[in-house]
């Protein structure tokens, strides 16, 4: 760990139940070494109160539950150069006063990827051994065919790909680490992209489905992915086919994808999200015998949350000896995260 001359201040600004969450003891030490930190968790009422103890604040770490930073609160941290976000999305949060200040942000969302590929890898693997429904079919008291037709996991089994983002990037590194053939759609990635994880472009998102035994969604939730999933294309999946959503409930046509699990008892879904988290236990999709649902639970939890809080730490710093962020949030690419 790099020792800083003339540390400047840092603060845990971050609702006291996340912090331990995010920042175990190895990323609370560390910080002590780079910067000025009390190791207190304080709350946006506590600067607002008496802004004067604040001022040379220069470093801020956060995490789920951040503070909104609206004009007040910038205004009560006017030495703030630098604010370090150990979780995802940052959408709830920023302002227009925040990017008029030209202050460093970062996510780590790179981080939060690697459970979410995780957990996409061990669907894909489960869904071309039709792991499921087997064990279904066991508890049912139906004796194991092993002449059915399974496809496995080996060249000829096709998996597609929605979105390369950072976790899309993820999954089709892995997936090509298992010798798989794997195809892609995201229009607005270049075929450099493509090329080096080396996935075959799709250009039509409707045309992925039927030729993939396994489509996983990774699109961020936007106006314009809203609804992206119909149950048109859920419908076109081939025989015995699996859709995996650890995205957003929004980006898929909820009712369309009833219709079509319904109409095709063969197919399967992998959903870890719905597009109303409440109704997880009374949605009727959740009672479909062809659907695995989890509440939520593909991001970081436990432990995984660490990783979230190292990456903090490595983005301060990097701050601190000049070198390039690794996540360097702009206000358009903010507007882009899941």
């Amino acid at each position: 760990m790099t020792h800083i001359k003339n540390k400047p201040r840092s603060l845990f600004l971050i609702p006291e139940n996340r912090f331990r969450e995010i920042y175990n003891a190895e990323a609370i030490v560390q910080i002590a070494e780079l910067t000025k930190n009390d190791g207190q968790v304080y709350c946006a009422e506590d600067v607002l109160s008496q802004p004067e103890a604040f001022a040379d604040v220069e470093i801020v770490f956060s995490g789920w539950g951040a503070p909104v930073l609206d004009e007040a609160l910038l205004d009560a941290l006017p030495a703030l150069k630098a604010f370090f976000y150990g979780a995802g999305s940052v959408r709830n949060f920023v302002t227009e006063a925040f990017w008029a200040r030209g202050i460093i942000l970062t996510s780590a969302y790179k981080a939060n990827a690697v459970p979410v590929a995780d957990y996409t890898m061990a669907s894909v693997i489960f869904a071309l051994k039709r792991a499921w429904t087997r064990c279904q079919r066991l508890k049912e008291g139906i004796a194991p065919d092993y002449r059915r037709k399974v496809q496995g996991v080996y060249h000829g089994s096709k998996v597609g790909v929605i979105s390369l983002g950072a976790i899309g990037q993820l999954v089709c590194e892995r997936l090509t680490n298992l010798d798989l053939d794997v195809f892609a759609y995201d229009p607005f990635a270049g075929d450099d992209l493509f090329e080096s994880l080396n996935v075959t472009r799709v250009e039509r998102l409707e045309d992925l489905f039927p030729m993939c035994d396994v489509v996983s969604l990774h699109a961020p939730w936007l106006p314009q992915t809203e609804n992206l999933v119909t149950g048109a294309m859920l419908e076109s999946l081939p025989d015995r086919g699996t859709f995996i959503n650890t995205s957003r409930g929004a980006i898929v046509d909820e009712p369309g994808m009833l219709k079509a699990l319904q109409a095709r008892p063969d197919l399967f879904a992998v959903l870890d999200l719905l597009q109303d988290e409440k109704t997880y236990h009374s949605n009727p999709i959740t009672a479909l015998p062809n659907v695995f649902m989890t509440p939520h639970v593909a991001g970081s939890q436990g432990h995984e949350c660490h990783r979230m809080g190292a990456l903090a730490v490595e983005e301060c710093r990097r701050y601190l000896n000049g070198e390039p962020q690794v996540t360097p949030l702009t206000r358009e690419s903010a507007e882009r995260l899941a």
